[in-house]
């Protein structure tokens, strides 16, 4: 089985940063466009279809200024659902920064679509995500925080 350092290139895609890792920072730009969105859904799928180690997930959406398009909702949402058996079996938490209504309004969106089936919880602030996460990620598996 690969090393997750090994794996770690599968999720080389300019919205997410491998520099905590186990715990993986999704960092939305501004305004996200199709495709770029789509070679990031592709890049996490392909990881987690070979990534089996424990981690967390940090998804920054304190960047983006518009509510993403309804058609972006669904890509998301429907990726979510491509990678929930991973989530469900390796991911400790993921923390979401959503620091104004706008992004809470798209998060609520996106769960109403796809309900989460692991822990989450969102931050105002990305250092308090960051801190979650890292605490998710210490904790045993089975004293995860409820999703």
């Amino acid at each position: 089985m690969p090393s997750p350092s090994e794996l770690d290139s599968l999720l080389d895609h300019p919205w997410i940063l491998r520099t905590y890792a186990p715990v993986y920072v999704m960092r939305f730009p501004a305004e996200p466009d199709d495709a770029t969105l789509d070679a990031f859904c592709a890049a996490r799928e392909r990881w987690a279809q070979r990534a089996r180690f424990s981690c967390a997930w940090v998804c920054d959406m304190s960047q983006l200024r518009t509510m993403p398009s309804a058609k972006q909702r669904r890509m998301f949402a429907e990726h979510l659902g491509r990678f929930e058996p991973h989530d469900v079996a390796w991911n400790h938490g993921s923390a979401i920064v959503a620091p104004n209504a706008v992004i809470k309004g798209a998060l609520t969106a996106v769960f109403w679509m796809a309900p989460p089936k692991f822990p989450n919880q969102a931050f105002g602030s990305f250092d308090d995500a960051l801190a979650w996460a890292k605490a998710q990620l210490a904790a045993p598996m089975s004293e995860r925080a409820a999703g």
